[in-house]
C-alpha cells in the first residue's frame, strides 16, 4: 500500500506520538509498504528527506518549546500544511491517510483536496481527547463539533489504550474505537543485571507539566529516611522552575538532578544507569517513556491510572500505587531499592514483554491489518462502513 502519515510532531521534538508515528512508519516500510510523512520542520533538519525508506515532507511552523507547540504553533502548522497536503495527494494516489491526533492534525481531513478521496485513520493520543487534560477543557468544549466530525468521518479511530477509548466514548457514544498500544525497541546491547543493593537510582522521563505529578515524586524522595533514593528527571516543561524550587525547599537538591531535554543517546545512558523507572502521572494514556524503560529491562513503579494498568501488573513486572499518595510511593521505591532480585525479576519480565508483545513490528502489523480492511471496505448493507456513518457521508453515499 501507499500511505500518507500526518503528524505535527516529529523526532526529536514533541512527545511519545512523534516517536511512535515514525517507528510505525519505518516498520511498515520494512514490511513492503510505501510511506510519505507530512510533518512540521524541526531545528536543523532538512526540509524534505528520506529516513529509513520513509519520505519525510516538512513545513515550517512556530513552536513554543521542544515539548509544546502551543496554540499559535498548531495554527501555523495547519495553515502551512494545507497546500503541501493537497500537492502530495494530487500527485500521489494514497491508499489511505493516517492522522496522528484528532486535534490539531485531524482538522486537515476536513480540508477540500484529493486526499479526501482516500479513507483515513485517526490515532488518538491523549491530549486530543476531551476530558484528558483539564487545562484544555475550554478548547475542547469549543472544538467538540469539529472533533465529532473528524472522528465520525474516519474509517477507523484508534486509541492507544483501553482507558483512552473509554474517555473517547464519553464524547461520542456509539462510535467504534479500536485500541493499538504503543511499542518500543529492545536495545540488544543492553544487558539486564541486578546492581549491588541498595539500588536507589530512580529515573523519570516526562514533560514537566502538572498532569505528570513530578512534584509528588520529589516529595517521595525527600521522605526517604536513609537518603538512599536519588532521582534523575529528563524532560522540560512549564513546571520546571517550580519543581527545582520544590527540590531546594524540601532539602533534596543534592539528590535530584534535572537533565532538561536529552537526546536519544543521553536517554539510553540514563536508562542504563537507572535502577528503577517511575511514572507518577495523574492521568496517562500509553507512556512511550515507560515502554522504553521496560525495553531497557528496568522495573517500574507507576500510578494506577489510564494505560499504566494495561502495561504493569502489580508484583509481576512492577509496582502500582495510587496517584498522589506520597508515602506509598516512597515505600514502593525504597522496597525496590533494597531488593536487587526483585528488580532483576521485574526487569527481565519487562524486556520479555517488549520482545514478545510490544515491539514496533507488532504495532505496525496491527496498523497494517487496519489499513487492509479500510482500503477494501465493501459499501454494502452490514459492511464495516455502516459502523461509522460519516464514512458513507464523506463518500457521497446517502446513509
Amino acid at each position: 500500500m501507499r500511505l500518507l502519515f500526518v503528524n505535527y510532531e516529529f523526532p526529536p521534538v514533541g512527545g511519545g506520538a512523534a516517536y511512535a508515528s515514525m517507528a510505525t512508519a519505518r516498520e511498515l516500510v520494512a514490511m513492503g509498504h510505501r510511506i510519505d510523512f507530512l510533518t512540521a520542520a524541526t531545528p536543523g533538519a532538512q526540509k524534505d528527506e528520506e529516513i529509513d525508506g520513509v519520505r519525510v515532507f516538512r513545513v515550517r511552523c512556530h513552536r513554543r518549546s521542544v515539548h509544546d507547540i502551543g496554540l499559535l504553533g498548531a495554527l501555523s502548522f495547519l495553515a502551512l500544511a494545507v497546500p503541501r497536503l493537497r500537492a502530495l495527494a494530487k500527485h500521489n494516489r494514497y491508499d489511505a491517510c493516517h492522522y496522528y491526533f484528532g486535534l490539531p492534525t485531524g482538522l486537515l481531513s476536513c480540508v477540500p483536496g484529493a486526499h479526501r478521496s482516500s479513507p483515513y485513520v485517526i490515532s488518538l493520543r491523549g491530549s486530543d481527547v476531551p476530558g484528558y487534560s483539564p487545562e484544555l477543557r475550554k478548547i475542547h468544549h469549543f472544538m467538540l463539533p469539529f472533533t465529532r466530525r473528524i472522528w465520525c468521518g474516519a474509517d477507523r479511530v484508534i486509541a492507544n489504550s483501553q482507558d483512552l477509548r473509554r474517555l473517547a466514548a464519553a464524547s461520542l457514544p456509539g462510535l467504534r474505537v479500536d485500541v493499538i498500544l504503543n511499542g518500543a525497541a529492545a536495545p540488544k546491547a543492553l544487558p539486564i543485571g541486578a546492581r549491588p543493593c541498595p539500588g536507589g537510582q530512580i529515573l523519570t522521563v516526562s514533560r514537566l507539566i502538572k498532569r505528570k505529578a513530578v512534584d509528588t515524586l520529589i516529595q517521595a524522595v525527600a521522605r526517604s529516611r536513609d537518603r538512599m533514593l536519588h532521582l534523575d528527571i529528563a524532560g522540560e516543561g512549564p513546571e520546571g522552575a517550580a519543581l527545582r524550587h520544590l527540590a531546594h525547599s524540601v532539602g533534596v537538591a543534592d539528590r535530584v538532578r534535572f537533565h532538561g531535554f536529552v537526546d536519544r543517546a543521553q536517554l539510553a545512558s540514563l536508562y542504563a544507569n537507572a535502577d528503577v523507572f517511575t511514572l507518577v502521572s495523574r492521568a496517562e494514556s500509553c507512556s512511550m517513556a515507560m515502554l522504553e524503560a521496560m525495553a531497557a529491562g528496568l522495573p517500574i513503579v507507576a500510578t494506577k491510572v489510564g494505560g499504566n494498568v494495561e502495561l504493569i501488573q502489580h508484583n509481576v513486572n512492577g509496582l502500582l500505587v495510587e496517584p498522589e499518595n506520597i508515602d506509598v510511593l516512597e515505600s514502593a521505591l525504597s522496597a525496590l531499592a533494597r531488593d536487587p532480585q526483585q528488580r532483576l525479576r521485574f526487569g527481565a519480565h519487562n524486556r520479555s514483554l517488549i520482545e514478545q508483545r510490544y515491539g514496533w513490528r507488532s504495532v505496525a502489523q496491527q496498523y497494517e491489518a487496519v489499513f487492509n480492511e479500510i482500503v477494501t471496505i465493501p459499501e454494502t448493507p452490514g459492511s464495516a462502513a455502516e459502523s461509522n456513518p460519516g464514512i458513507l457521508q464523506r463518500r457521497g453515499i446517502d446513509s
